[in-house]
């Protein structure tokens, strides 16, 4: 029988990767295409005119965080989308008569957001690295804070598709709490830079320690203690993934 839970989980993992490889053009390119502009953009018209930050290069400075921007959306769409048209055509209802459990179920969905943003993280950090002629400091360290910053959107992107009733209710999240919080979360400049108000009010913004790791793992460059990143980080991502279990264990909008 446990053999049964197994094949199960794995089946409901590998439906969720077909279904947005399938959709390459839509899920997977843009992003590439969008961070390349950036660098573009800022590398080779605007970067030059910025003066360096902390001895790196403007563009050098925030590709971490354009890299991130593309994980943020990748994970928070894939499970947000998901979520919302299968309660939306009933077919959530086939998934929850399966032997899984709400842990499995939620695990299947948060693999397969997760997964898509590594697939667009380190398809555009490859694409940067090459551009921009950037070795990685810390391998280790990228991967690690790429997998929580995925793990933590994709929770986000679950629980929202649990909670949307119109296809624009997804759109809030991204446009009012995400898109405000990655322009003040130290993707295009340093803290240091900001007046001590500001800086104090930044150190409240959870994307500024992903940025903070993340900026770390690739050019060895950090405002605060590394460790103060992974802890939050970390926390964080494990009450928004119980969170998200608990939801599914109480049919929160699932059972109709």
């Amino acid at each position: 029988m446990r053999n049964h839970y197994w094949i199960s989980l794995w089946t409901l993992i590998r439906r969720e990767i077909a279904r947005f490889m399938g959709m390459r053009n839509m899920t997977i390119f843009p992003q590439m295409i969008s961070t390349a502009l950036y660098i573009i953009i800022f590398g080779f018209s605007l970067g030059g005119r910025i003066k360096e930050i902390h001895g790196f290069h403007y563009i050098e400075f925030i590709f971490p965080g354009l890299v991130l921007m593309g994980v943020i959306t990748s994970s928070y769409n894939n499970a947000s989308n998901y979520l919302f048209m299968a309660r939306y055509d009933t077919s959530i209802q086939d998934i929850l008569l399966t032997p899984l459990s709400y842990l499995q179920m939620v695990f299947a969905f948060t693999i397969g957001s997760i997964i898509r943003g590594l697939i667009v993280g380190v398809l555009v950090l490859a694409t940067g690295c090459i551009l921009l002629k950037l070795p990685i400091y810390s391998m280790a360290a990228t991967l690690i804070f790429l997998l929580l910053t995925s793990l933590i959107f994709a929770s986000f992107g679950i629980i929202t598709g649990l909670w949307a009733e119109r296809w624009e209710d997804l759109a809030l999240f991204i446009n009012y709490i995400v898109t405000p919080l990655n322009f003040l979360g130290g993707i295009f400049y340093s803290i240091d830079m900001l007046p001590p108000w500001w800086r104090h009010l930044s150190l409240l913004n959870p994307i500024f320690y992903m940025v903070n790791g993340f900026r770390y793992g690739i050019l060895g460059f950090n405002e605060i203690p590394l460790s103060i990143s992974f802890a939050l980080m970390s926390a964080l991502s494990i009450f928004l993934f119980f969170w998200t279990v608990y939801l599914f264990k109480i049919g929160y909008k699932l059972k109709t």
